[in-house]
């Protein structure tokens, strides 16, 4: 996410920086434009007022006024010409006239011609200059020259032109401290839900793998039990006595094979987004009544006694046979792991508004590092619960997937050398 938040932020800052570039150079342009024409509309007005000065009929040793046609704002030069191009006067502010060329020559000799061009005078600086063709009456008077230097008339776009980049760097820096303070803002819930999806994802990915190596695990051992017993009897003939003990250990592996196939196919359908469940109002007293009857042949067989504490009106909106099937795991495997003589309690109610379920069994107890990962698939505690039972680890997982789906959570108290209580909690209510 810190990647994600560079990114956007340089992604900004470079339309900024964009952004303020061409604002940069637009005003420049227009700037630009505006002082050289400023420039040429000044040299032409001043060349016409140097021209004006001139006696057509006195033009040697002129000696002309220059201040109407100086000015403080540039610093000036005005000459002027006769008909071929010698010099009539010169400015005091050149040390030697500016020559003309062939090409200006035959441009300024346009009559009432204006001639702006540039120049480079005889100390290397170069000047904006204006040529006028000046007559009188019909007839020509002169050719007049005024001229700036042009580092004078670009000065102020050298001062714009600084003035533009530092304003366009401090604007990108407060731009930059903005946009980073908005992004993180802004992208403070996202990034935490970002960060969650991903360890969602990475959490899933895991458990997946996870999964299918367990189950994978899991549907070899039967099968090669399988295979390995009926190649065993096939290598020789053998007693009635003998097949009947190999398809007795046979029926065993298949049980628990179809008891593992049937738990996936539960539980892959409980992963499912698009298995969607159909609730109704479901009596949990009942739900728990039927469980109780299901299994107290199982409950007969290892000599262990049901006891049903069922409250009234324990009714919520759910599927029955899901949740009967949660209730089913928990008290069936209440029953196997818990010593003959002793009893296992089945109590349904609606303590504070929510509805519970609680299985309590007399049996050996969980170790206290064992219950954070009780519920994880495919996890058994092989120090009290091992695989004489046929387990694989699926039962409290389908429990904990079912009771998720009805917006519930599964819980587990556990003491060893006493027993365990497993409590289911649903929303209560229709």
């Amino acid at each position: 996410m810190s990647t994600l938040r560079q990114r956007l932020l340089t992604t900004l800052l470079a339309w900024l920086a964009v952004v303020l570039a061409l604002f940069g150079t637009v005003v420049f342009l227009l700037v630009r434009q505006t002082l050289r024409g400023d420039a040429d509309q000044f040299v032409r007005d001043k060349a016409f007022l140097l021209g004006a000065q001139v006696n057509p009929f006195f033009t040697k040793g002129l000696a002309t006024d220059e201040k109407p046609w100086r000015s403080d704002r540039y610093l000036s030069f005005g000459q002027t010409f006769d008909a071929d191009w010698n010099v009539l006067y010169m400015s005091a502010r050149l040390s030697q006239p500016i020559a003309p060329t062939e090409e200006m020559k035959r441009l300024a000799s346009h009559p009432m011609g204006v001639l702006h061009h540039d120049a480079e005078g005889p100390d290397g600086a170069r000047y904006r200059m204006a040529t006028v063709r000046i007559e009188r009456q019909g007839k020509f008077v002169c050719y007049s020259q005024v001229g700036i230097l042009i580092r004078d008339r670009d000065r102020p776009l050298r001062q714009l032109i600084f003035w533009l980049a530092g304003c366009g760097a401090v604007a990108l820096l407060l731009g930059g401290l903005g946009l980073n303070y908005v992004i993180r803002q802004w992208a403070a819930p996202l990034a935490a839900a970002f960060n969650e999806l991903l360890d969602r994802l990475e959490a899933a990915h895991a458990s997946q793998h996870r999964f299918v190596a367990d189950a994978s695990h899991e549907l070899r051992t039967p099968l090669a039990a399988l295979r390995a017993e009926i190649e065993i009897a096939l290598r020789r003939e053998r007693a009635p006595a003998d097949y009947q003990r190999t398809l007795d250990s046979n029926r065993h592996e298949l049980e628990r094979l179809s008891s593992l196939v049937e738990n996936l196919l539960a539980l892959a359908a409980l992963d499912s987004t698009k298995t969607q469940q159909e609730k109704s109002p479901v009596d949990l007293a009942l739900v728990c009544r039927d469980v109780a009857e299901q299994l107290s042949p199982l409950a007969a067989a290892q000599n262990v006694r049901l006891q049903l504490e069922l409250s009234e009106n324990v009714t919520i909106p759910g599927d029955v046979f899901s949740l009967e099937r949660a209730v089913r795991n928990l008290v069936e495997n209440a029953i196997r792991h818990t010593p003959a003589g002793e009893q296992i309690v089945i109590r349904a109610s609606v303590p504070s508004g929510e509805a519970r379920i609680e299985v309590i069994d007399a049996g050996v107890g969980i170790a206290p590092e064992h219950l954070p990962r009780l519920f994880d698939r495919f996890y058994r505690v092989y120090t009290a619960r091992t695989r004489t039972h046929g387990g694989a680890g699926l039962g409290l997982s389908i429990v904990k997937a079912i009771i998720k789906a009805h917006g519930g959570t599964v819980s587990v108290q556990s003491k060893l050398g006493v027993g365990s209580t497993f409590t289911l909690r649903l929303p209560a209510g229709l």
